[in-house]
């Protein structure tokens, strides 16, 4: 049956000029082309004409999944006789309503947020007030912001992540992904998943992005500068700008722009999740974000709502890069770019990130990059730490000295024990020094910003500790 409907979908551009054979055909490529207003149009009009034949049920499961409405997805399943399993694993229906049971709503302003009831319903307010000021914020950057409700499904472990993502486990452990845009939805794992939480909230506008620009470019937006906008902007929505290199992405960059060492981009052409290690993940995010920094400087931010009307009618990205910047080709914007991150100030230190210890996996120091790997120098922490809560700051600094004696990365907890020590004894320059030392070096140490806090807060500088207590917040704000 050929009606009205499908042509008028193409009449209001809702999808390019083409031929389909029906409305269900119609839905399918709106869902291809990241609309879903466009598709929820065709599934409304579909219902309202009975339609109730097994290819219409498929895409309407498919639509309902988009939108995250998972109990009326069970009822399509159901009336489909859908099998228990998942028949294709890039359609997770069973294992995502599986990883959502539990979960809450809470919703506002087109925005909805899932999390686990109980003390997950702590991130509710805040992830709300994440996306609605990265909607604001974005859609000036960008020229536009999806149509539809967000949804963000927060998920309270890991594993339930993995099983509603569809990335791999080894993947998630391998390189740290713990977020994702994906099928017009956010997923996030909560903060409380990990050992010292994360910065869920860049995470989240981050991805949200990844929704934005997939939606203003019809997805013709290849990975690479998908990935460099979005770290790029990721911290725009509370104002940052420049800070959108961690430390550690710092050190990797100087340490490729010395030995001309980068991630080739054929390297992460589909995803970031596949590459080798964090390391590699963390360079790649760092090339294409400074990439993205560059052709800011060379055209000022009104050259993104340009670059995502070129995207869309497919132009080529590279060769788009180049010639928005005023290059005739790529290699002439990559020879350039270059001379540009030569001249950043970045953190020359060679530091190791910190391991994605993941649902109270890897023991007691499994979040710190070096004693998580030399348990020969954990049993010193340990005995320092038991010689802490027996108020021993002096005998424990005899044990973390020991543990500072050893070649490696800088130890996060190592620091934080150390200014922990010397505020203990009332020295107070010291215990400054390392956990200033600290936090410039893993500012997304929870510990550190706790500890730097106290030290401010004796130190007779208020604003100070609150800012430092703030960031701990963001970063875990489930820490009593």
């Amino acid at each position: 049956m050929k009606s009205w409907f499908s042509s008028s979908i193409l009449c209001f551009g809702l999808l390019p000029s083409m031929a389909f054979a029906d409305e269900v055909e119609v839905a399918q490529q709106c869902l291809e082309y990241t609309n879903l207003s466009c598709a929820q149009k065709v599934r409304d009009q579909l219902d309202a004409e009975g339609r109730t034949d097994k290819a219409y049920l498929q895409t309407k499961a498919k639509i309902l999944f988009h939108e995250g409405k998972y109990a009326e997805l069970e009822e399509v399943l159901s009336a489909m006789e859908y099998p228990k399993e998942d028949e294709d694993p890039s359609l997770p229906y069973r294992k995502t309503i599986s990883a959502s049971l539990g979960m809450v709503n809470y919703y506002r302003d087109d925005i909805s947020i899932r999390h686990s009831d109980g003390i997950e319903v702590i991130l509710a307010e805040e992830a709300y007030e994440t996306l609605r000021e990265a909607r604001e914020q974005y859609k000036i950057i960008f020229g536009g912001v999806p149509d539809h409700d967000l949804v963000m499904d927060i998920f309270p472990t890991a594993s339930r992540f993995i099983d509603a993502s569809s990335i791999p486990p080894d993947a998630v452990r391998t390189t740290g992904v713990i977020a994702l845009s994906k099928w017009n939805r956010l997923l996030l794992t909560s903060p409380r998943a990990k050992a010292s939480g994360y910065g869920w909230k860049d995470t989240a506008a981050h991805e949200y992005i990844h929704l934005v620009v997939s939606w203003l470019t019809d997805d013709q937006t290849p990975v690479w500068l998908h990935e460099g906008l979005a770290k790029y902007f990721e911290a725009r929505w509370r104002g940052e700008s420049q800070n959108y290199l961690s430390v550690f992405q710092q050190s990797l960059l100087a340490k490729a722009i010395r030995d001309d060492a980068f991630v080739p981009f054929e390297k992460f052409r589909y995803s970031m999740a596949y590459l080798d290690s964090g390391e590699e993940a963390a360079l790649a995010y760092a090339q294409v974000s400074t990439m993205v920094h560059f052709l800011q400087t060379k055209r000022g931010e009104e050259v993104f709502p340009i670059m995502m009307g070129r995207l869309r009618a497919q132009e080529d990205p590279m060769e788009l890069m180049a010639s928005l910047a005023g290059y005739s080709d790529f290699e002439t914007f990559r020879s350039n770019w270059k001379t540009f991150i030569r001249e950043l100030p970045l953190v020359q230190e060679q530091l190791k990130a910190l391991p994605p210890a993941l649902d109270g996996q890897g023991g007691d120091f499994a979040d710190d990059p070096l004693l998580s790997q030399r348990t020969d120098l954990a049993k010193f922490m340990r005995i320092g730490d038991l010689l802490l809560e027996i108020k021993r700051p002096k005998a424990a600094l005899v044990e973390f000295m020991k543990v500072d004696e050893e070649e490696g990365p800088p130890s996060p907890t190592l620091l934080h024990r150390k200014a922990r020590c010397y505020m203990e004894l009332n020295n107070l320059p010291k215990a400054l020094r390392f956990a200033q030392e600290g936090v410039r070096l893993y500012p997304e140490y929870v510990d550190l910003q706790m500890i730097l806090g106290e030290v401010q807060e004796k130190r007779g500088y208020s604003m100070e500790s609150v800012k430092h207590w703030q960031a701990a917040h963001d970063l875990n704000p489930f820490n009593p």
